[in-house]
């Protein structure tokens, strides 16, 4: 689960209520109107297995009343349904629960910051070093700072500053971005055919499905095309989700790889992941390896990826072996 300081205030509800149960649920729930239920609902649903300090700070009397052996408190979304339908009455519940489903939008920048850096620097060539910096600076970081890389130094010298100095961008300007931005987005192809937002419309999907379900469907689907099952699975599983994987599951997955592979990988990782997987090693191999990311010199993008993608098939295996849980629902 993410660590306590990245609770929002959604977060902090979400686990509120699925602690405290539909009875006393029930009472804060009656006053609130649908799209507050359906965020609500959406987050209970994604929390997955939850650490029993983030559990204590938020619902300490909880945890007072209902001390058991158990260090995980479990909210999935048959944890959710259960809630709503013995809160409301059949027909909003029915409404509520059938908006949680649906699959999430995503806005641009999420979609754009799923793409290849060198898909991204295609889309902002010939645009002025301005647009470029604001397009950047909304995109994920890790993201950002692989496209920059792929610049000459003069053009990356250009974008950094810029960013640097954006402090307020105009609404009408970001705006006319994001219109430009979508419609390409939404007019591009893979290799299979199918557009980009189709595929992350069935990427989202699938990871709202159990695993016994989906496991089945990409196996048939990588029988039928391996090209849309690549571009599939790539989306699936991204470097950065392991971000959201529980200390246990990082510690596994530090058993299995190699730390020469995981310094290459972590090396184009946003900061927090990189945290992520110092907290659970040694206080001195931590230190080693940060120290051996500082002194490490630029490396190819291609490097990069290669060492998170083959770090991504160790924990695929993993999972499939039942030694850590990829599935969405255990995630936050």
């Amino acid at each position: 689960m993410a660590r306590e300081k990245k609770l929002s205030g959604l977060d902090r509800a979400a686990i509120l209520l699925a602690a405290i149960g539909p009875d006393s649920a029930s009472l804060i729930l009656k006053d609130l109107d649908d799209s507050m239920l359906v965020a609500l609902g959406r987050r209970m649903s994604e929390l997955g297995k939850i650490d029993s300090d983030i559990v204590n700070e938020v619902v300490e009397k909880y945890l007072k009343e209902h001390l058991s052996e158990d260090l995980k408190l479990r909210a999935d979304r048959e944890h959710v349904e259960k809630i709503y339908r013995g809160v409301m009455e059949d027909e909003r519940a029915e409404r509520v629960i059938s908006e949680i489903n649906q699959p999430k939008k995503l806005t641009v920048w999420e979609k754009l910051s799923r793409l290849k850096p060198e898909v991204i620097k295609s889309y902002l060539e010939g645009e002025h070093p301005q647009t470029m910096a604001v397009v950047l600076g909304q995109i994920d970081s890790s993201v950002a700072s692989r496209v920059i890389a792929l610049y000459p130094e003069d053009i990356q010298l250009s974008i950094v500053m810029r960013m640097s100095k954006i402090e307020t961008v105009g609404t009408k300007f970001v705006e006319d971005i994001e219109k430009v931005l979508e419609k390409e987005l939404s007019e591009q192809e893979g290799a299979s055919g199918l557009s980009f937002d189709g595929m992350l419309s069935v990427v989202e999907i699938l990871k709202s499905l159990n695993k016994e379900v989906t496991k089945p469907i990409l196996a048939r689907l990588e029988e039928r095309d391996q090209e849309l099952f690549a571009q599939v699975d790539r989306l699936l599983l991204v470097f950065e989700d392991l971000e959201e994987l529980d200390d246990r599951d990082i510690q596994t997955i530090l058993k299995h790889v190699s730390t020469d592979e995981l310094l290459v990988a972590l090396k184009g990782a946003p900061d927090e992941l990189a945290e992520t997987f110092f907290s659970n090693m040694s206080q001195r191999a931590a230190e080693m390896m940060r120290e051996d990311m500082q002194v490490m010199g630029p490396l190819k993008l291609s490097e990069v990826e290669e060492a998170q993608q083959s770090i991504l098939k160790t924990v695929r295996k993993l999972d499939d072996d039942g030694a850590i849980t990829l599935s969405k629902g255990d995630m936050i």
